[in-house]
């Protein structure tokens, strides 16, 4: 008996530290550190990647974003990026063979400016990495990729509530900076992964004296207008009474699919006849049937049908 204890502790031994050994030269197979991911605002906005504190053990570094390869490198010099959004995920992969590690992750909580990629559906599908001289466009969103527009004050002359000072704005797409949109990869307002909550903005007029509030949709916001006007509460969105001005009008929930969208109204403070589309189909025909402006109103939360999007593969 004593002789069957001891041999049963000495395989213990062996086989808790051959584990032990395993796990060890796991851990120096993969890279390790930490990465700066810092927006700069000169000459456009631009997410620089930078490292911070990073020992490669010999492995290779990939950039993934929302899971999609974008950019491999030795891990120690500058990589930037535009043409990101809000809840856009980042992440730092050390790849030894076929073991893969996370070093670091980043989660965008800020629109990139985007000039380089004029067609609306494509800014979410598409973005631009930048290193060492050379350029290149990668996809970043392979899921769905869509546009989404407000006519303020609805098609035709644009008078509303407040002066306007051009005779048609016209539709102004969702990827203007002072409206706001973020993704989410998790349940939102009841609709499956993935997500867009969109707060629009419908008083930023046009430069002839000046809008009401003094600024145009051609201005260059001061800060990331939207960003306060709501909070996620469990699964809800919920507003923000003192949210960002003048970016507080218009709250919807997002879910695109193939043959038919799903568009959740969850708040309506805007004053004007504004019409909403999707993909240039009308999503919402006159945002003040919901609005809190309107005594008869169709109280909000409502959720509608809206058209299909550009799908995976389609």
């Amino acid at each position: 008996m004593i002789l069957i204890v001891i041999l049963l502790a000495a395989i213990l031994t062996v086989t808790v530290t051959g584990f032990a050994e395993t796990t060890k030269q796991e851990t120096k197979v993969h890279a390790v550190g930490d990465y700066d991911f810092d927006v700069v605002e000169a000459s456009g906005d631009t997410l620089r990647i930078s490292p911070r504190s990073v020992s490669l053990h010999g492995a290779d570094l990939v950039i993934r974003v929302n899971g999609n390869r974008v950019h491999t490198w030795d891990g120690q010099n500058v990589v930037e990026m535009t043409c990101l959004y809000p809840g856009d995920h980042l992440q730092v992969i050390s790849e030894k063979g076929e073991s893969t590690s996370i070093v670091d992750d980043h989660r965008m909580i800020r629109s990139l400016k985007c000039d380089r990629i004029r067609p609306l559906p494509e800014k979410f599908e598409y973005a631009y990495v930048d290193y060492e001289g050379t350029s290149k466009k990668v996809r970043v969103q392979p899921d769905f990729t869509f546009g989404v527009e407000i006519d303020p004050d609805g098609p035709g002359s644009d008078g509303g509530p407040s002066a306007v000072f051009k005779e048609d704005i016209g539709t102004v797409p969702v990827t203007n900076e002072w409206h706001y949109i973020r993704r989410y990869d998790r349940e939102i307002e009841g609709f499956d992964p993935p997500v867009w909550v969109v707060v629009m903005t419908d008083n930023v007029h046009w430069k002839n004296g000046g809008g009401s509030n003094g600024l145009n949709w051609t201005d260059d916001p001061a800060g990331e207008p939207g960003i306060d006007s709501y909070e996620i509460d469990g699964d809800s969105v919920r507003v923000t009474a003192s949210g960002s001005e003048p970016t507080n009008d218009i709250y919807l929930v997002f879910k695109p699919g193939c043959d038919e969208s799903r568009l959740k109204i969850v708040d309506v403070s805007a004053g004007y006849n504004n019409r909403i589309y999707l993909e240039g189909d009308v999503a919402i025909e006159d945002t003040y049937d919901y609005s809190a402006s309107n005594s008869s109103r169709t109280a909000p939360p409502v959720t509608l049908d809206a058209p299909g999007v550009n799908c995976p593969g389609g």
